[in-house]
């Protein structure tokens, strides 16, 4: 079954990248540069899960992931967070925000796919 995925990041090449690989799987996927591009996006589609970098300007995937989670039609999507800070403190920071899982960046696309598979498969 294709997963409806939303991907996060203000790096073109790793959006793209992912957005490639995720299709490729099957799985449908809408894309978005920022935090407030990614809310406007929730507000055309409910995807079953949502890969956020944390790092972006404007608004962290932090924030947005604290948005998602507070708002009722969106607090069941799954929340994946990216990035480049790998320490301990800041998965948790992540978790507390309401995060359902944490990857640090770079990755290997396969795990990122079993990852996401088992969020939202369970």
């Amino acid at each position: 079954m294709a997963i409806q995925i939303l991907v996060v990041d203000d790096e073109k090449t790793i959006r793209d990248l992912v957005a490639f690989r995720l299709e490729y799987h099957g799985h449908k996927v809408v894309t978005a540069e920022n935090g407030k591009d990614a809310l406007a996006k929730l507000k055309q589609t409910v995807p079953d899960l949502v890969v956020l970098d944390v790092m972006m300007p404007d608004m962290t995937g932090i924030e947005v992931c604290k948005i998602i989670k507070s708002e009722p039609k969106w607090a069941a999507i799954k929340v994946l967070l990216l990035t480049a800070k790998s320490r301990k403190q800041d998965e948790e920071v992540g978790l507390a925000a309401g995060a359902d899982g944490f990857m640090a960046k770079p990755f290997r696309a396969n795990l990122l796919l079993e990852k996401i598979e088992e969020l939202v498969n369970g």
